[in-house]
């Protein structure tokens, strides 16, 4: 089966993207220009060193919502391989054997259902997306569906 270009296309949130990305350009920028008014206004405690840590600690704070606003879930003909906040994993297909959405939003992301009895959530697709979060829901179960293979005992 030849797979449309589109039937892979990376599933990533919208909001939360926006957000991330440009939060991390607000914090690096924040903490850089706060960091040198403090010495030009030639406030006592204030030193080269403080503007050092400080603007390391921007660094540290834009670098964490870079991962925020980097989050996905990409598809491909061998399986999934979710990129979530902290931790990057892959399934095969075999290893999903479903997925789970509330409609009434009690978990924020998609879960999957694992083989091994376990889940994983997706946070790529939230409920924070509005009704394209249920058009990406049914686009990766029916990718579940169409590429899982299941071994007969």
């Amino acid at each position: 089966m030849a797979p449309a270009a589109s039937e892979f296309a990376v599933f990533r949130p919208r909001r939360v993207r926006v957000l991330g990305f440009v939060g991390a350009a607000v914090v690096f920028v924040g903490f850089a220009v706060l960091s040198v008014a403090l010495l030009v206004v030639d406030w006592r405690p204030w030193t080269w060193f403080d503007v050092v840590w400080m603007n390391l600690l921007g660094v540290l704070f834009a670098a964490a919502l870079l991962r925020v606003g980097s989050i996905e879930a990409r598809p491909d003909e061998a399986g999934l391989t979710v990129r979530n906040i902290v931790r990057t994993r892959r399934f095969g297909w075999g290893q999903i054997l479903g997925v789970t959405f509330s409609t009434y939003g009690d978990d924020p992301w998609a879960i999957l259902d694992l083989a091994d009895g376990s889940t994983c959530a997706v946070m790529a697709v939230q409920h924070a997306d509005g009704p394209r979060a249920y058009d990406e829901v049914a686009r990766l179960r029916k990718l579940v569906t169409t590429w899982t293979t299941y071994e007969e005992d």
